[in-house]
């Protein structure tokens, strides 16, 4: 194999060597995302030709049990076609290894509470569940333990039956959701129940309820109250239910068919190779925020949205490293963002990777500066927990910080003030870009941090910061002013605190009721020690007054390094496609705030017709509150595609068969399971339509095959 010589220069200018196919191709390489996906497999797990595939009923027993009864419902299709292929035990041993270690909730720690939750699980079901292939011992290993469970048993007009409430176990089910088994045959196997294919006339008892699922309902209500019901009919909580007709949809036998494939859902999927990007250690050493400044302030933008503002920035120089290759110097990093809600629970991951070929010039700076990184994140009022990861993939460096923040509601009464931010500089950026991190207004402010709010006896300090009003036509301020007053001295200083006071004009609020201000203050006579500026404004219509605060320093010291902060190139694109829309609709929806999660969907499907993700969720609400034209409408302009949601499907189209248009219906889900010809929802939803419409040779057809599909 022909291999060249490539570089790595640190900050200091100090280079370190190595060999590698040639350093062009590790530059290219870096830049794709998908070069990290499962890379335990290609790389830790797989030797470097893989032997012909192995079947399973050749595997040696033990791996044949662990592939057969163990992991049989976590491992996915991909997972375990490499597996067949490894050519070892010691290969297979090491894929086991790493299969465990991958889905470690504490990575590297000393055990691993996920493996044992299965084999916990397992024991449960073998000793309790009547074995592990069982129905429900595949979804007790599965799930896990549900929250509650039902058991109505030696009912006279019911069949023996279980319920179990499982509450949000992975991002690609429901939050809330129901699993029901029964006793089909009276042989006491309990097998999982579908409302649709099976439906309440399976539960009941009596031959008079035979195929009538109208009268078995009915029976069920009296026999078990409305809420067991209720549940034979849908197995969503907050599913819209026919009781009056006794008529299941299938949104449930969606939600088991997900169940049923779950380690191959591109959730669960994606869950795992970010997993694996932000937790392999083995090509990173990854510090704590010790070595790394952060600030995060709210700040409203001109439509009056508040946004999370950030920089990561590192502490020395010395920390970041450029590379070179073909006599050009780049740099290359990654950089992560997860959001958190209260209930610690992931929302929404920002994930970027920033890299550029620098001159001469521009890498000499690189290497006397402090690199940073800065962005913003579009949220909800709210409370979130926010985890930071900037990587440099040249010295194989990952900086890791937790912050938790708070973003504000606009203001009713009053005033309010954000965080104050000290800058070293304030650039025009001219129209139409303040969508940069930092920027307001027009003008973009580098932010102090760290030793940098470090001055000398002299220096001026230049801070910015917002103020927040109720929203108001600017005009009616006119001649109207705000009283603000800086104080500052050391903390535990008496008698050397000064106070600066000013008066802001209230015609500069905008419509939303933000405006940004700041101000310089000399130094010249500051003595060295630690201090505390306080600032407070005051409106005269309403005295209350509001305050801030930011802590600095003063000493006789050189300046410490410039920072060179970066921020994504492609942010521009992000805002174009409706990426901020999208984000905040999701923390709405956090906080149940349906109405203005609904509007943020709907701003981010304009702006990117294509957005599946946020169609689906729109359809969902809309659907919810029985818009039923509303959903129609969202798949009138823009056909489904592959990446278009199942449920959602099925909601467009029940939603054209209640606006009266079941023809549509029809040509929509005949279009649908020529995408998704492996699904068992679609078909049986198409052969209920054409039965409606008459056509009971189609509708036996496509029942036929919906039901066999439902089976697999």
């Amino acid at each position: 194999m022909e291999c060249s010589c490539y570089q790595f220069v640190c900050s200091r200018g100090c280079p370190a060597s190595g060999t590698l196919n040639t350093a062009q191709s590790l530059y290219m390489n870096l830049r794709k995302p998908a070069f990290f996906a499962f890379i335990f497999i290609l790389v830790l797990c797989v030797p470097a030709v893989l032997a012909a595939k192995t079947s399973v009923k050749d595997l040696p027993p033990r791996y044949r049990t662990w592939l057969t009864d163990e992991v049989n419902y976590i491992i996915s299709n991909d997972e375990k076609e490499v597996f067949l292929q490894l050519p070892t035990d010691e290969d297979r041993d090491k894929f086991i290894e790493h299969f465990w270690a991958l889905r470690n909730p504490t990575p590297s720690a000393p055990d691993n509470p996920y493996k044992d939750d299965i084999y916990r699980r397992i024991e449960y079901a073998k000793t309790y569940l009547h074995g592990v292939h069982t129905d429900m011992g595949r979804i007790y290993i599965t799930l896990g333990e549900p929250k509650q469970r039902g058991k109505y048993y030696a009912r006279t007009e019911v069949r023996p039956m279980e319920i179990w409430f499982y509450e949000n176990v992975n991002p690609a089910l429901p939050p809330f959701f129901y699993v029901v088994f029964f006793d089909k045959d009276n042989t006491g196997d309990m097998r999982l129940y579908s409302p649709y294919m099976d439906g309440p006339a399976k539960l009941a008892t009596s031959v008079l309820n035979v195929n009538n699922n109208k009268a078995s309902f009915n029976a069920i209500d009296r026999a078990l109250g409305r809420e067991v019901a209720r549940t034979t009919l849908s197995l969503l909580p907050d599913e819209p239910v026919d009781m009056q007709n006794a008529q299941a949809t299938l949104q449930s036998d969606v939600m088991l068919s997900i169940i049923k494939n779950l380690p191959n859902h591109p959730l669960t999927k994606e869950m795992l190779n970010q997993k694996q990007f932000a937790e392999n250690v083995s090509h990173r050493i990854v510090l704590s925020d010790e070595y790394l400044d952060v600030i995060t302030v709210p700040l409203r933008d001109s439509a009056g949205n508040f946004n999370l503002h950030y920089l990561l920035r590192l502490h020395r120089p010395a920390d970041f490293a450029i590379g070179q290759a073909d006599k050009k110097f780049f740099y290359n990093v990654d950089f992560s963002a997860r959001v958190y809600g209260p209930d610690g629970k992931l929302i929404f991951k920002q994930e970027k990777e920033v890299t550029k070929y620098l001159d001469n010039v521009e890498a000499e700076r690189v290497r006397s500066s402090l690199f940073g990184y800065e962005g913003w994140l579009a949220l909800a009022p709210g409370e979130y927990k926010i985890d930071f990861l900037l990587s440099n993939k040249l010295n194989k460096t990952a900086y890791r910080a937790e912050r938790k923040v708070v973003i504000p509601r606009a203001p009713t009464q009053g005033l309010r003030l954000s965080d104050v931010i000290a800058f070293s500089d304030a650039q025009g950026v001219g129209p139409g870009r303040d969508y940069l991190p930092f920027t307001m207004g027009g003008v973009k402010f580098t932010p102090l941090s760290g030793d940098e709010l470090t001055f000398v006896p002299g220096q001026n300090i230049n801070i910015f910061y917002q103020l927040w009003a109720p929203a108001a036509d600017p005009r009616s301020f006119q001649g109207k002013t705000i009283q603000v007053d800086y104080g500052y001295g050391r903390m535990g200083a008496a008698g050397d605190a000064k106070t600066v006071h000013e008066q802001v004009a209230k015609e500069q609020f905008d419509p939303f009721g933000s405006m940004v201000t700041g101000k310089k203050i000399s130094l010249a006579d500051a003595a060295p020690g630690n201090y505390r500026m306080v600032i407070s404004a005051a409106d005269p219509d309403n005295p209350q007054k509001v305050y801030s605060s930011l802590a600095f320093r003063v000493y006789s010291m050189p300046n410490t390094a410039p920072p060179f902060d970066v921020y994504d190139p492609e942010l521009a694109d992000d805002v174009a496609k409706g990426v901020p829309e999208f984000d905040r609709a999701l923390t709405s929806l956090v906080y149940d705030d349906k109405e203005s999660a609904t509007k943020w969907f709907k701003a981010a499907l304009a702006k990117n017709p294509a957005n599946e993700v946020a169609r689906s969720r729109l359809a969902e609400l809309y659907f919810a509150r029985q818009d039923y034209a509303d959903v129609a409408a969202l798949f009138a302009r823009n056909p489904i595609t592959a990446e278009t949601d199942e449920e959602a499907i099925l909601r467009a189209a029940e939603s054209m068969a209640k606006t009266g248009d079941v023809p549509r219906a029809i040509s929509f889900l005949e279009n649908a399971v020529h995408l998704r010809n492996n699904s068992g929802p679609l078909y049986l939803a198409l052969a209920s339509y054409y039965r409606g419409a008459g056509n009971t040779q189609k509708a036996n057809e496509m029942e036929n095959k919906g039901k066999e599909l439902a089976r697999q």
